[in-house]
């Protein structure tokens, strides 16, 4: 379960984010293997002056994915071509337009409430 942040430019309609949302979604249900029911995204707008990716167009846009350590590289790879290649196909956005950052961490830096770290809490309790 990755915190997925979507930057996207804000001259697209809503419609057109949240069809990226499901597109960056089923990629990772499918390449990184994480549950389908595990959806936790961040979809924020910026006005296109404010996504300076170097020489890329107004329509770029950024994902930056926060999970857990362990995933391979591979699937990794698998999931930045899956990405570009719905996304040209689905959303009409150029492959060149897309940036992603993966972000890894351990289970001491995650809670989701309550002020517990729940993954360290589920391994003490099998322990």
């Amino acid at each position: 379960m990755p915190l997925v942040t979507i930057s996207v430019p804000d001259h697209r309609p809503a419609l057109w984010r949240k069809q990226v949302a499901d597109i960056v979604n089923a990629a990772v249900i499918e390449t990184l293997d994480f549950p389908p029911d595990d959806r936790y995204q961040l979809i924020q707008t910026l006005p296109a002056e404010q996504i300076e990716l170097q020489d890329r167009n107004r329509d770029a846009i950024v994902l930056q994915l926060t999970m857990r350590a362990g995933r391979p590289s591979h699937a990794k790879q698998a999931f930045y071509q899956r990405i570009v290649d719905d996304l040209a196909s689905q959303a009409d956005l150029d492959p060149a337009n897309v940036m992603i950052v993966i972000t890894e961490n351990a289970d001491a830096d995650w809670s989701f409430g309550h002020g517990e770290a729940q993954f360290l809490v589920a391994q003490q309790s099998v322990n």
